[in-house]
């Protein structure tokens, strides 16, 4: 009887910690050169500090980026498109950024980039998003 317990409670428990993939489609490259980068941020720590992240090659007007081991929970995904490859988003007057970016459900902000709120999504399970920069 115990282990039998025993055995279900550790099935509870794997499946509460269960990682899940995060496919996201970047659509909408016109360059070829340089990086996309790519974070997935929580509710805390939103345009701040991502809690996964990936920079992949811009090789066509379309790429793939994977994020595993993604708990379960709620997320917003930010990315640009790096084309000189210098680490950061250009931004020319006013702050107005001169690379292209985007945002989880195609979000769009006013004056800024949009709330977490506007590019939310959950992970229950492996997903996949697609973003039009």
């Amino acid at each position: 009887m115990k282990a039998k317990v025993f055995l279900l409670m550790l099935l509870a428990a794997s499946t509460l910690s269960a990682q899940n993939k995060l496919t996201i489609v970047v659509e909408g490259i016109e360059e070829t050169t340089g990086h996309v980068l790519v974070g997935l941020y929580d509710k805390a720590g939103f345009m701040k500090k991502a809690v996964n992240g990936q920079m992949v090659k811009a090789e066509s007007d379309t790429i793939t980026v994977v994020l595993e081991n993604i708990p379960a929970g709620e997320y917003a995904v930010s990315l640009f498109h790096d084309e000189n490859d210098n680490g950061k988003l250009d931004t020319g007057s006013f702050g107005i950024p001169v690379e292209k970016y985007g945002f989880s459900n195609n979000a769009k902000g006013k004056y800024g980039p949009p709330a977490f709120e506007d590019c939310k999504f959950t992970v229950k399970e492996d997903l996949e998003i697609t973003i039009r920069i």
